[in-house]
């Protein structure tokens, strides 16, 4: 028998603001050393960098907090679309609430703020813009990490979301298991074939086909399974051991090059066990508490817009602080925590660009949405009453009168 399906998830806002948490320290990793991650060997990751690098090794992985979001973001998808299972009203709901606030900070970075800002001189400038205008600048190498370095995955989860009529659909046919199977088989042997070619030759697949979302496709389809399973009331058998397990695997993909493209499925599928978990227990809250956790929820609400913003404000820390400094050497590992530092900065940024973008834009889809629906209710009501309502009697034409007769 199914379960009402809860409104509001709590924990999940946490793991939202865990998973942004990440992926700022990670490029603010790549903003003070120039680097995120160890160079690679022939097969296993090379350790010839500075000593001062090593100690943030963890901040490495912080690139997992996008297949967190990949999971949430499936997760959220299904839940959502099961309580109002209309096509038209999901990707109304899903523009309104992406592509303003990511076309804001698209205009923003590509023609105002100036260490991104493009110069339309050349035709490659304007396919860049194009491309990010269109959302598939992921699909080619030249554009996949141009202007906003984050807004690859932007693109990738919309693309996504188009493909969430299909999923549904393989599902109607062949059911969940037999459906993640299958696209279990196509995301790893993409993954496997990209880290045999990065191991062989030095470079992965194409763009178009590591970048595009059937390279994602099962991860995200993980959060909603475990939405449809959330939704029947059905419990998702996680134990200790996977979980442990799993992380293993997640970290050991990560020095190992033919299994480095892995590494999203495993810390997706380590994000699906741990969400997996938290739907299990009766309070359902993250072992997180305070202040910590309540700043984890707020910032989790603000994440898409400090998603979409923080990648480029952290990589002009450096030139800020070096015409402040002139002439003055600053270490990366200073640096680092100078970027470190601008959370406080940019989270307030984020949270105006939340409340003065995002949340209108959502106000605006919902107004124009229900005045759609409202017209399309008075149109019917329109014709059903032109239909209910007899047409006028046709008039006879009158017969003459012969005249009376005079007396």
């Amino acid at each position: 028998m199914e379960q009402p399906i809860k409104r509001h998830i709590d924990f999940l806002d946490p793991i939202r603001g865990i998973a942004i948490l990440l992926v700022f320290l990670f490029h603010s990793l790549g903003a003070a050393f120039g680097r995120d991650e160890l160079p690679w060997g022939q097969w296993f990751r090379d350790f010839t960098v500075p000593r001062s690098f090593l100690p943030l090794l963890p901040v490495t992985f912080g690139w997992a907090g996008v297949a967190i979001f990949f999971v949430v973001s499936g997760f959220c998808i299904h839940l959502s679309f099961s309580r109002q299972p209309v096509w038209s009203l999901f990707f109304h709901r899903r523009f309104f609430r992406i592509y303003p606030p990511y076309l804001a900070a698209l205009l923003i970075f590509a023609l105002v703020f100036p260490t991104t800002r493009l110069h339309f001189a050349s035709w490659r400038a304007v396919g860049q813009f194009v491309s990010h205008l269109a959302l598939v600048h992921n699909l080619n190498e030249h554009t996949s990490f141009g202007i906003n370095s984050s807004f690859w995955s932007i693109a990738a989860e919309v693309q996504l979301y188009a493909l969430y009529p299909l999923l549904l659909a393989l599902v109607s046919r062949f059911g969940w298991r037999q459906s993640l199977v299958a696209l279990a088989v196509v995301e790893i042997a993409l993954r496997l074939a990209d880290g045999v070619l990065l191991t062989v030759g030095g470079k992965g697949l194409p763009m178009w086909l590591s970048g595009s979302p059937f390279f994602y496709w099962f991860s995200w389809s993980l959060g909603a399974f475990l939405a449809e399973r959330h939704i029947r009331g059905h419990r998702l058998p996680a134990p200790r051991l996977l979980l442990y397990g799993l992380a293993v695997l997640a970290i050991a993909s990560g020095f190992v090059r033919p299994l480095s493209s892995m590494g999203f499925v495993f810390f997706a599928l380590l994000t699906t066990v741990v969400i997996a978990r938290l739907l299990n227990d009766t309070e359902q809250q993250i072992p997180i508490r305070g202040a910590l956790q309540t700043h984890l929820q707020r910032v989790g609400l603000w994440s898409f817009s400090l998603y979409l913003l923080h990648q480029p404000l952290l990589l002009a820390i450096p030139r800020v602080a070096a015409k402040f400094a002139s002439g003055v050497y600053i270490h990366p590992l200073v640096m680092f925590f100078i970027c470190v530092a601008s959370w406080v900065v940019i989270v307030p940024i984020s949270r105006l660009s939340y409340q003065f973008c995002e949340l209108p834009s959502i106000a605006l889809g919902k107004r124009l949405h229900t005045r759609n629906v409202a017209n399309r209710a008075l149109q019917q009501i329109g014709s059903g009453v032109t239909a209910c309502v007899a047409p006028p009697p046709v008039m006879a034409q009158a017969t003459p009168v012969p005249p009376v007769a005079e007396l």
